[in-house]
């Protein structure tokens, strides 16, 4: 396929860096019945197929959190960890705002360090990477285990 250039990524979230871009995505395996969303995966689960915004409620986290939810990737129920297509986000930031996210969910965004591990905690995930570039392109990779550690662990 070659080099992927100056890449948009319609469903995904992805990082510019070096004329490329990635799509990072979070899948779990399977829904526990009658317990609140705690990513994508339950919501597809429960029969909601359309991507879009939605409400989960992570292990450990106080608060609801509204995340990006990709229903048609292999099959749906992908939580959408980053998202960039436009350049309209500066994505130059300090570490507190990568700690807890910024951007819009519905848009660029980057869901927050903090989140991801308090997600990835709850069982175990697979993270895929799409790219695609303006000419309708597409690659992806995907690992079967992630997770990435707390703060104490600089989120390794």
């Amino acid at each position: 396929m070659g080099l992927l250039k100056c890449l948009k990524c319609v469903f995904l979230d992805w990082v510019h860096s070096a004329g490329s871009s990635l799509c990072f995505l979070l899948k779990n395996a399977k829904r526990e019945e009658d317990k609140p969303f705690r990513d994508c995966a339950d919501v597809y689960q429960a029969g909601f197929n359309k991507s879009g915004v939605y409400t989960i409620y992570i292990n450990n986290v106080s608060e609801p959190k509204k995340v990006f939810c990709n229903m048609e990737i292999t099959g749906g129920g992908w939580t959408v960890i980053q998202h960039r297509e436009d350049g309209s986000l500066d994505f130059q930031k300090s570490w507190k705002e990568y700690k807890m996210g910024f951007g819009s969910p519905s848009g660029e965004h980057w869901l927050g360090n903090e989140f991801i591990f308090a997600i990835t905690s709850q069982r175990q995930y697979s993270l895929r990477i799409e790219l695609m570039d303006w000419e309708g392109n597409r690659a992806y990779s995907q690992y079967d285990r992630f997770h990435i550690g707390n703060e104490k662990q600089n989120y390794r």
